[in-house]
């Protein structure tokens, strides 16, 4: 009886939240969905940072906007920086604070966006790239859990900024991933209409 209660208050307490989440980031999310749109269209891209399992909801982020969610439809722009293991195993040599900073200086350009993910908001190196892409005039946004942390005091107004209410790691992380998976339905849904 203990294990199957475990195992049930498990899906309760992931369904409690994201129940949450619904009303809490229906409309910001919304908003960061035509941000994200906006940088497209003017010839920009997304560029998505993430440490550790979060280097992987980068890259299923940049390749369901690169290839498709649900419904085929052009290809987008989308950039992980969480890909390249000889950029990555460099970088982590000599500061890897600058592991993403690096790469936007490199790569990214005014119209680009750059988006971060993150349990905490405590990451230094995403901490850098937002700095890095304010310095290019790069608006962020910055998906993140509890308070959000350090990367929450850095965002600015144009920025836009997804948090997840709570502190349990995991369950801010299956959060994250269905808001993932929410904004790219989103970015779908302003492109294809009702179609």
């Amino acid at each position: 009886m203990t294990e199957s209660f475990a195992i049930r208050q498990h899906f309760s307490d992931s369904a409690q939240l994201l129940h949450e989440c619904a009303d809490l980031l229906a409309e910001p999310l919304a908003n960061a969905a035509q941000g994200i749109l906006m940088a497209l269209m003017s010839d920009g891209k997304l560029m998505i940072a993430g440490n550790g399992i979060y280097a992987s909801m980068a890259n299923v982020m940049a390749a369901y906007l690169v290839t498709r969610l649900q419904q085929d439809r052009m290809a987008l722009a989308a950039l992980s920086l969480c890909n390249n293991p000889a950029v990555i195993s460099s970088l982590n040599n000599s500061s890897s604070d600058d592991l993403f900073a690096r790469q936007i200086h490199a790569l990214g350009k005014q119209h680009d966006m750059l988006c971060v993910i993150s349990t905490d908001g405590q990451c230094r190196n995403l901490c850098q790239a937002i700095k890095t892409a304010h310095e290019r005039d790069m608006p962020v946004l910055a998906i993140t859990g509890g308070s959000g942390g350090e990367i929450a005091a850095l965002l600015r107004d144009e920025d836009f900024w997804l948090n997840i209410p709570g502190d349990d790691a995991l369950r801010v992380m299956e959060a994250q991933q269905v808001t993932i998976h929410a904004l790219c339905a989103q970015i779908d849904q302003l492109l294809l209409g009702g179609l």
